[in-house]
């Protein structure tokens, strides 16, 4: 049982990292890019788009709250590994064990919570017409986006809470270290 649950949550957290990770990483290029022809533009020609700031900043925020779950994924979202490492040096596992568990079950509370408050926020936003300052671009998009990327991070904190509890089960916390990078 715990083994195909470790396939199905291993896959399903590939491609969430395999298409929100190209997905951020193409919009902030594309960005750049931009950011970077809007510089030219300012400077040498003396035009800008009224909306062009206002582009980059939200397009920014888009890709960084997509890629929220990416970091989540890898465990780097909330590092503290510093009293972890000191428990598992001395000896504590069981303890680091149920400590894992714990802040797998505590993002995945916070983020399902958000998840569910805030579609409240995305349906505001698009009744109300809401725009950003150049009053060019709609904003629910991007309250959108960031309601994908804390709702994915709290489909995959779910998945290494149960993930965490089978490992506890089956004494992995005897045998494996703490990481540098841990999520507790």
């Amino acid at each position: 049982m715990s083994e195909k649950f470790f396939k199905i949550s291993n896959k399903i957290k590939q491609t969430i990292e395999f298409v929100l990770g190209r997905l951020s990483s193409f919009v902030l290029i594309a960005m750049v890019l931009f950011a970077l022809a809007e510089i030219i533009r300012r400077y040498i020609f003396g035009v800008v788009f009224e909306w062009g700031q206002d582009a980059v900043i939200y397009a920014m925020v888009f890709s960084v709250s997509l890629f929220i779950c990416v970091t989540q994924i890898n465990r780097n979202h909330l590092v503290m590994s510093a009293f972890l490492q000191l428990l598992d040096a001395k000896g504590f596992y069981r303890t680091v064990g149920v400590c894992k568990i714990f802040v797998s079950l505590i993002i995945f509370i916070f983020a399902l919570s958000l998840s569910l408050t805030g579609w409240s926020t995305v349906e505001y936003s698009y009744e109300m017409e809401e725009k950003t300052q150049s009053l060019w671009i709609p904003l629910w998009p991007f309250h959108f986006s960031l309601l994908v990327g804390i709702s994915l991070m709290a489909l995959v904190a779910f998945l290494q809470t149960v993930e965490d509890i089978f490992s506890y089960k089956k004494g992995e916390h005897f045998t494996s270290r703490v990481e540098v990078a841990t999520d507790v």
